[in-house]
Formats: structure tokens, sequence, C-alpha cells
């Protein structure tokens, strides 16, 4: 029998044991947990999950808040925050300690598709269930054409969708007959993160089309490289692919020596880094008397809010497009997948005979008075993944009894019917 085969017996065995025991009380690793009451079905027993977080943000306050407060007591579920988790080493020790804790499943966000197939059988001899941000790439398909019983599978932005919103702002919005020059921080699309592979990828055909140009290398060889490279090109329009991110040593220093050559106005960014870049760009922009016009993948928070709600020493806006998505669908989304593993639907979340990814999509941002009206939804007491979005996607609570039924009761709720609701 393969490694593969095996390890899925034996997730089948550990899991099944670990639905029979009574979940534990251990505490948060990050100092707090909730429980509560709940309508009938399996969740009357209570069931104890654990997250696994790669940084801490306003996104993950968010988050905590939204599974403690709300998820935890409509479905008597308690929650454990992990540290923010920066290695493969680190990840499989909070496994570890989550199953000591007596948590049932794990959800991560910890997104590396080289770690998947390991995590996933850690998390099966844990006797835990798995769910991860991510989805299906070179790195990790195999792990998802195994099935395992514990793997609840992978939730995710819409990528391609989230690449053309920056796609079509820079296709509306640049000037061709002007001369600008492009930094695009390509993030990690060079170690195959999807997100930012999209965003670089959609940003690089939006130039190509705009301008008509062809690049001496290929996209993938820009938006791939490791190191910084020029995108030369036969219409001499200066493009430049910057890698990493701000947790790297010299990362800011590289990224605002670039801007200092004075060949780039234009700033775009794949990753989310307008908490850690937005002060530099303004001090820059005023020292060198150069207009830089900014957008960038962002979320909701503090650092987007003053990114979109200042003007810069030209009298335009810091920022002038971002993208956001709703924490709380997302999460919904991730604690609908394990929790229907959990309480014996595990089925909800195969699809044909293969683990499942389910997506969700993003929305643009241009103005702060667009981003004011969209902040104050998802907060507590006006989530915008209520009980009844979350009941929609758990088939204990009548909601989907299938994968494709589950991804169209996300997708519906769009925009539009966001807004509807929330006004």
């Amino acid at each position: 029998m393969s490694l593969k085969n095996l390890m899925k017996k034996a997730a089948t065995l550990t899991l099944a044991a670990s639905m029979l025991a009574a979940c534990s009380s251990g505490g948060s690793a990050s100092g707090g947990s909730s429980s509560g009451g709940s309508e009938g079905g399996d969740s009357a027993k209570g069931h104890k999950i654990a997250i696994l977080e790669v940084q801490l943000n306003d996104e993950s306050t968010n988050r905590a808040e939204y599974f403690r407060n709300y998820i935890g007591p409509e479905y008597n579920v308690e929650f454990m925050f992990s540290e923010a988790i920066q290695d493969l080493d680190a990840a499989l020790s909070f496994l570890e300690n989550a199953a000591d804790a007596g948590c049932e499943a794990v959800i991560n966000y910890y997104p590396v598709g080289a770690n998947t197939e390991q995590l996933v059988q850690k998390a099966a001899e844990l006797g835990l269930v798995f769910a991860e941000n991510g989805g299906v790439n070179a790195d990790n398909g195999d792990t998802y054409k195994a099935a395992y019983d514990n793997f609840a599978g992978g939730f995710m932005a819409d990528q391609p969708d989230t690449g053309r919103l920056f796609k079509e702002w820079m296709e509306e919005n640049i000037d061709t007959s002007e001369e600008h020059g492009y930094l695009i921080a390509t993030g990690n699309a060079y170690q195959g993160n999807a997100q930012q592979t999209e965003i670089s990828s959609n940003m690089l055909s939006a130039l190509e089309e705009l301008y008509g140009l062809k690049f001496d290398l290929t996209k993938e060889e820009l938006y791939q490289s490791s190191s910084p490279i020029e995108g030369t090109n036969d219409k001499g329009v200066a493009v430049y692919c910057y890698p990493g991110g701000p947790n790297q040593n010299g990362w800011l220093e590289g990224f605002t020596a670039a801007l200092q050559t004075g060949k780039y106005d234009y700033i775009l960014t794949s990753p989310n880094v307008i908490g850690n870049v937005g002060t530099a760009i303004s001090e820059l922009e005023t020292a060198m008397n150069k207009d830089f016009t900014w957008i960038g993948f962002g979320t909701f928070g503090d650092a987007l809010k003053t990114a979109i709600g200042t003007k810069d020493s030209f009298g335009n806006q810091t920022l002038s497009m971002s993208t956001v998505k709703f924490t709380s669908i997302v999460s919904a989304m991730a604690f609908a997948k394990v929790y229907n593993t959990l309480t014996g639907h595990h089925d909800v979340n195969i699809v044909n005979g293969e683990t499942s990814v389910n997506l969700f999509r993003m929305n643009a941002v241009t103005t702060p008075e667009q981003l004011e009206e969209m902040s104050t939804w998802d907060q507590p007491g006006k989530w915008v993944a209520d009980i009844d979005f979350v009941n929609s996607l758990i088939t204990e609570r009548g909601g989907a009894s299938t994968n494709e039924e589950l991804q169209n009761n996300i997708f519906k709720y769009d925009f539009d019917a966001i807004s509807a609701k929330m006004k």
C-alpha cells in the first residue's frame, strides 16, 4: 500500500477516534477562547478548533472576534489561536499543541503548497481535521487528488478575478500619451503564491496591452524571479519587478531605493504592504517632488483607511485603488468546511473524488466614501457573514449538501446582495 493510502487509512481511524472523544477545555495560545450553546445535532456536544495564523494584523484580530464571540456561541465551538507562524517547523509544533489542547480541527492561514501534504499527514496522525487558506498548485496537487479523510480542503480568493480588478483599473486610468515608469512589487509570486502571481501577471498584461509592448523576457520569467529584475521591452517603458516582502531583511530599503532612481511614478503592489510602505511613499513624494500613483492589494483596517483617506503632497489620494474582502465571509467558509467534516458530512468537501477548493470574490475600492461605508459592515453586531449565511453552508443546519451547492451559496452572496442586506 502506498504512503498516501496508508496515511489516508490512518486519517480515517484517528479522525473517528477523535470525534468520539469529548472536546477538551484547553486555553487559547493567544490568551482567549469562547464557547456556548447551540441548536441540536452534533453541535450539542461541542467542538474545539485551532486557528494557525501567519501574521497578526487588523484582519486576524477581526477574524478572532468573529470566531470567538459570534461563531463560537452559536455552534458550541471553542477556538484556540496561534502566534504568528512563519515556517513549517513552527506550524507542525502548533498542530501538536492543538491536539494536546483537545482540538479536533485546524484552520491553516500559512498557505505554502510544498507543505500541504506534510501538514495534512501530521494532522491525520494527531486525529485533526485540516483546512487551508490556499488551493491546488504544482506542489500539492497530489494531496488534493488523494482525498484524505481528514482534509476538508482549501478556501481562497478567486485569484484570476482579483487580478482582473487591477488590470481593469490600469486600463481605465493610465494615460499612455504621458511618460510613466512602473515599479511592480511581485511579492511571493516567485514562491508560487497564487494571489500575488495573478495580480502581478495581470499588471504586466495590462502594460503589454496598453502600450502594445513586448517584454524581452516572458511575463512568467519576470514575476517568478526571486531577485529584482527590469522588464526591458521594445517600447522602452521602464518596468521594474521587485519580489519579496517587508518581513525580509532589506526589503523596504530596496523598495525605496528603486523609487529614488526617479524612473518610476506608478507603484503597483501585489502583496499587502500598505501599512509598510505608505509612509515611505509619502515622504519620498515630498522629498523628490514627484507625483506617485499607487494601487495595491489590501484589507480592511487602519492602514488602508489612512492610505485611501489622506491626500499626498500633490493633493491626490495617496492610494488610488485597492481591494477588500469581508473577513467574516472567508472565516465562515473555512469554518463550514471543517465543521461539515466534524459533523459527519465530509462528502460536501469532495468533488469528483478529490478534495475541493472553495472560492470567494474580492471587491475593488477607490474612494474614502466607499471604503467608509463598506468598513462599517463587517464588525461585531453587523457581520456580513451572519448566521443565515453560515447556515447555508452547513449541512447539519439544512444548508449545502454538495460542494457545488456550497460554492453557489458563496458566489450568490455577492456585493449587491451584501449591500442590500447591510443598508
